[in-house]
C-alpha cells in the first residue's frame, strides 16, 4: 500500500493515494451492504420495506465491486463523488427502515472517510450532505415520530469521529513527512543522501531538457581519509566528515544541491550551469576545504570530477559516469584538484585501469602463493585453503549468486587465512589449547590478511575475509559484528572455513567424522554460523553424498 502523500486540487494533503482510497470506500459499500442484507433476512421489522432495503444492500455491493475493480483509476475528485453515493445509500436504506433505523449509525462511517479523504471544503460539503439527508429522512419518512434530537446525536457522534480521524491523519501526514525527511537525510552529516540526490537529479535533469540548460555534476572524493580512521579512530573520521558536509553547505550557491552519496564521497548539483562556471564552483569548494583542515594532523583535501548535461552526455547514467571519469583523473594526477571531463580524460582511465588492473594481478598471484605456502606450514599440505574456496563455490552457486561473484567468493576463499603470515609458528602449530595471550594473537590474522590486500581493487576481497570469523550473535572478531552487520560472503567463508578445519587432520588434532560436524554446523545455527548459510552447505553435503554413492554404485 502507498503512505505517501498526495495533494487535491486544493494543494492539501492526503496520507493515502486515489486507490487507497477507492478500497478503504469499497469496504464501506461492502461490509455495509453486507449486514443489511444479514439484518434484513435474520431480523426484519414489521414496519420494514425488506424489498427496498435488499435492493438498497445490494446495490451498494454492486457499487463496492466496481470501486474494488477500478479504484486504481480514480481521481481523488471521484472517490469524493462515492463518498456522497455512499450517503445517498446510506439514507435510502434508512428511508426504507424507517426514521428510527439502526442503519443510521453508518453515517458515522461516511462523516469519518470524509475527514480522512476529503479537503476541508470537501468535508464540509460531506457533512452538510449527511445533515440535510438524515434531517430529510426524519421528516419525510414513514412514521417520522423520532424526535429532532435524534438527528443531533447523529450529526454530533458522526462529526465527533470525523475530528478524531481527522487529527490522526494529520499526525499520520507529519509522521510520513519526518520519516521521507529522515530516508533522504544522510544520519552523520545531516545533508541530502544518495537516495534524495539521486531524486533531485533525476527532476533537474528532466527540468534541464525541457528548458534547454546546462546541468552540471560535481563528484568529490576526500584525499587520505582512511588515514584519518587509522591514525585517529573512526570518531574523529566521522567528525571531519560533518565538517566536510558543513563547508560544502557553506560554499555552495543557494540553487546547488549538495549530498554525501558514499563513505568518503560527496556530490552537487549545479542547475542551470556550465561547465566553466561549475568548475569555478568546485575551485571554490575545493580551495575551502583544504583551508579547514591544513592545521589538521591529517590535512585532508578533496578531489572533484566535473560533467555536464547535455555537452559531455546525453541522458542521467552517462553525466554521472563521465563525473566519476573526471573523478578518477583528478586522483590520477595527483590528487586535490578539479578536473572537467574530456574524451582525453577518458581514454587516460581506460590505460590507467588497464595498468591498474595488471599489477593487481601480479598482487593477486603473489597473495595466492603466500597462501599456499602458509597451508603447507599450517597443515602439512596446502588443501585446506582450496577446499574452503571449493566449498564457498558451491555454496554460492546455489544461493543463486552471479558467475563473477562465485569466482570472486572462490578467491577469497582461496586467500581467508593468508593473514596468519603474522602469526607465530608455536602458536600455529600448538599440540594443545591457546593460552589467552595466544588467542589475542590469533585474533588478528583477518586484519593482517585485509591489509595484504590493500589494493582498491580488492576491497570486496579485504572486506570477506576480515569478517570471516564474525557471527550472528555478535561473539566473533575482530570487531564483534552480527546479523547483517556481516557480509554474506563472510557468512559462506565461515560455514566453509568451519567445516573444512572440522573435517580435516591437523597436528594437533584428529579429524571429526562428517556426520559429527554436520551435526555441529546445525547446533550452533543462528549463532556462530548463519542459519540460512548453514543450510544451503548441508544441502550442497547431501546431493554431493548422493552423487558419491550412485557413482559408486555404478
Amino acid at each position: 500500500m502507498r503512505l505517501s502523500p498526495v495533494l487535491d486540487r486544493k494543494g492539501e494533503d492526503h496520507p493515502f493515494g486515489a486507490e487507497e482510497m477507492a478500497r478503504t470506500l469499497a469496504f464501506l459499500f461492502v461490509s455495509g451492504g453486507s449486514l443489511c442484507l444479514v439484518t434484513a433476512a435474520l431480523d426484519p421489522r414489521p414496519e420494514t420495506n425488506v424489498a427496498g432495503v435488499v435492493a438498497t444492500a445490494l446495490a451498494a455491493l454492486v457499487v463496492g465491486g466496481i470501486l474494488l475493480w477500478r479504484g486504481d483509476r480514480l481521481s481523488v475528485e471521484a472517490v469524493a463523488a462515492f463518498l456522497a453515493v455512499g450517503t445517498g445509500a446510506i439514507t435510502t436504506v434508512v428511508y426504507f427502515d424507517g426514521p428510527d433505523s439502526i442503519y443510521a449509525v453508518y453515517y458515522l462511517w461516511a462523516g469519518a472517510e470524509a475527514f480522512l479523504f476529503l479537503s476541508t471544503r470537501g468535508i464540509a460539503l460531506q457533512m452538510g450532505l449527511i445533515g440535510v439527508a438524515y434531517a430529510w429522512v426524519l421528516g419525510t419518512g414513514p412514521g417520522a415520530t423520532v424526535p429532532f434530537g435524534t438527528w443531533a446525536v447523529v450529526l454530533g457522534a458522526a462529526l465527533a469521529l470525523g475530528v478524531l480521524v481527522g487529527y490522526l491523519r494529520l499526525r499520520l501526514i507529519r509522521l510520513l513527512d519526518r520519516l521521507t525527511a529522515v530516508a533522504r537525510t544522510d544520519e552523520l552529516t545531516g545533508i541530502p543522501n544518495r537516495r534524495a540526490f539521486q531524486e533531485r537529479f533525476d527532476q533537474e535533469l528532466a527540468r534541464a531538457a525541457r528548458d534547454a540548460q546546462p546541468l552540471s555534476v560535481l563528484v568529490g572524493d576526500l584525499d587520505g581519509f582512511k588515514l584519518v580512521n587509522d591514525r585517529q579512530g573512526h570518531p574523529e573520521g566521522d567528525a571531519a566528515l560533518r565538517r566536510v558536509a558543513g563547508e560544502l553547505e557553506r560554499w555552495k550557491r543557494a540553487t546547488d544541491v549538495a549530498a554525501r552519496v558514499g563513505g568518503e564521497e560527496f556530490a552537487l548539483l549545479l542547475p542551470a550551469t556550465a561547465h566553466d562556471e561549475a568548475e569555478q564552483v568546485a575551485e571554490r569548494l575545493r580551495l575551502g576545504i583544504r583551508e579547514v583542515f591544513a592545521g589538521d594532523e591529517v590535512p585532508l583535501s578533496i578531489s572533484f570530477g566535473i560533467a555536464t548535461f547535455p555537452v559531455h552526455a546525453p541522458d542521467g547514467p552517462g553525466v554521472l559516469r563521465a563525473a566519476d571519469q573526471a573523478l578518477y583523473s583528478a586522483k590520477e594526477k595527483g590528487r586535490d584538484r578539479s578536473v572537467v571531463f574530456s574524451e582525453e580524460a577518458s581514454e587516460s582511465l581506460e590505460g590507467a585501469r588497464q595498468r591498474l588492473a595488471d599489477s593487481s594481478e601480479m598482487q593477486l598471484a603473489t597473495v595466492v602463493g603466500l597462501a599456499e605456502a602458509l597451508d603447507i606450514r599450517d597443515t602439512g599440505t596446502g588443501e585446506h585453503s582450496r577446499t574452503v574456496a571449493r566449498y564457498a563455490g558451491l555454496m554460492a552457486r546455489r544461493m543463486g549468486f552471479a558467475g563473477q561473484r562465485v569466482e570472486r567468493i572462490e578467491l577469497a576463499g582461496l586467500l581467508h587465512d593468508v593473514g596468519k603470515i603474522g602469526i607465530s609458528d608455536t602458536v600455529l602449530t600448538k599440540p594443545g589449547p591457546l593460552n589467552e595471550e595466544e588467542w589475542l594473537q590469533m585474533r588478528t590474522h583477518p586484519q593482517i590478511g585485509a591489509r595484504l590486500l590493500g589494493r582498491p581493487e580488492l576491497a570486496d576481497l579485504r572486506s570477506w575475509i576480515v569478517a570471516h570469523h564474525e557471527r550472528p550473535d555478535g561473539k566473533g572478531y575482530p570487531f564483534g559484528l552480527s546479523g547483517a552487520e556481516i557480509p554474506m560472503e563472510a557468512r559462506i567463508l565461515s560455514v566453509a572455513d568451519a567445516y573444512e578445519a572440522m573435517t580435516a587432520n591437523r597436528v594437533y588434532k584428529r579429524a571429526m567424522a562428517r556426520e559429527a560436524a554436520r551435526q555441529e554446523l546445525m547446533a550452533c545455527a543462528g549463532a556462530q554460523f548463519d542459519a540460512e548459510v548453514v543450510d544451503v552447505f548441508l544441502q550442497a553435503m547431501e546431493e554431493e553424498s548422493s552423487e558419491e554413492v550412485l557413482v559408486q554404485g555404478s
